[in-house]
């Protein structure tokens, strides 16, 4: 009896998911591949249709400045993996980029600062940078835009010379705008930017930047946590907050919780986070890393649970922890699996805050 009835719960919930369509304001399901292993990238773009993926995002491993376009290897790649990516029906594949890079990659004749700094009031630096990303962008035609990060780079915008530029802030948009100006305006593309910061007055600098900023087609991207992707920490305060379209980037691949290669089955923390933040506003949808490096896409395995947790809530917010559980073992492994993983994929929660944290701070 009690066998029937999971099964007709897992067959009413298949209806659900069906049925359901996305919210207008949650249009873009996205995931993120970080490991530069060819082979797991294809199964991963392959996977993405059974979810309703229609954003990709290149990152890490495959590219983490566009300057790396110009290395023969690494561009082949990039565009085999877009090309693969729009055959499979994503409508929209991009790659990350950290701006500023090593000083020592501009010119000597720009860098006239103090220390060697940049001159950010100099419009010829402007105009040098500007073509330079013109230069980079024509090499990878088919890319629909980048997401950009502009703190933790080579370079800091905030530590080059300017008189006219008072502030961080602004000196953060005008490295934006610059960047808008090409990818947006020239090109036609994409830009998402990420506020990826470490502390409150990093926050406060890349939020008060965004007055600044002129072109108003650019995107933000905001962690699920305020930095790291601690299963401890609480919500980003700011994700949802700002007037502008936001995407909230979760990590699937669980960079400090095993790195796909341990067990992270918790549909319920997916849940809870994205529960908050699906309900505010200016959030247009989300991006999930669905790897680590090397060999540890999520995708075939257990933690692809999480992808599914993602997918399932974003398309019918009735959808329940239980419901995901069912319906992912019972799809993977069969619906007589439910009876033993279904109480193993719970434990892995609890393992993982156990083993790999300590006073509630991850340590390994």
């Amino acid at each position: 009896m009690k066998s029937y009835i999971r099964l007709l719960s897992v067959f009413f919930y298949c209806i659900l998911i069906s049925c359901s369509k996305s919210p207008d304001n949650h249009k873009v399901q996205g995931w993120n591949i970080l490991s530069n292993s060819r082979e797991d990238a294809l199964v991963t773009i392959s996977a993405a249709k059974e979810y309703n993926i229609n954003h990709i995002q290149l990152s890490h491993q495959i590219i983490m400045y566009l300057r790396e376009v110009r290395n023969t290897d690494k561009r082949e790649l990039i565009n085999e993996l877009v090309d693969k990516a729009h055959a499979a029906g994503i409508k929209e594949v991009t790659l990350w980029e950290h701006s500023l890079y090593k000083l020592d990659y501009y010119p000597d004749e720009f860098r006239t600062g103090p220390k060697g700094t940049i001159d950010l009031d100099n419009p010829a630096f402007w105009e040098w940078f500007k073509e330079d990303y013109r230069s980079m962008l024509n090499l990878i035609p088919n890319v629909d835009g980048l997401v950009l990060t502009v703190t933790e780079t080579g370079a800091r915008i905030e530590h080059q010379y300017a008189e006219k530029l008072k502030s961080t802030p602004e000196k953060l948009a005008t490295l934006i705008n610059a960047i808008a100006d090409v990818v947006c305006t020239e090109y036609g593309k994409k830009l998402y930017v990420r506020t990826f910061a470490y502390t409150d007055a990093e926050y406060a600098d890349i939020v008060a930047c965004i007055r600044y900023v002129k072109n108003q087609d650019i995107i933000l991207m905001m962690k699920e946590t305020p930095h790291d992707f601690f299963l401890t920490h609480p919500n980003d305060k700011y994700a949802g907050t700002i007037d502008r379209p936001t995407l909230i980037e979760f990590d699937a691949g669980n960079e400090f919780n095993g790195q796909g290669i341990l067990a992270n089955t918790w549909p319920e923390y997916v849940i809870n986070r994205w529960s908050q933040y699906i309900r505010m506003p200016y959030i247009i949808g989300y991006v999930a890393r669905t790897d680590r490096y090397g060999d540890t896409r999520i995708v075939g395995t257990p933690n692809e649970i999480l992808l599914e947790a993602l997918k399932s809530y974003t398309e019918d917010s009735t959808v329940t922890p239980d419901m995901i559980y069912d319906h992912f073992i019972s799809r993977k492994y069969g619906s007589g699996a439910i009876k033993y993983l279904k109480p193993a994929f719970k434990l892995s929660f609890d393992i993982i805050t156990s083993s790999l944290y300590t006073l509630g701070t991850n340590t390994t």
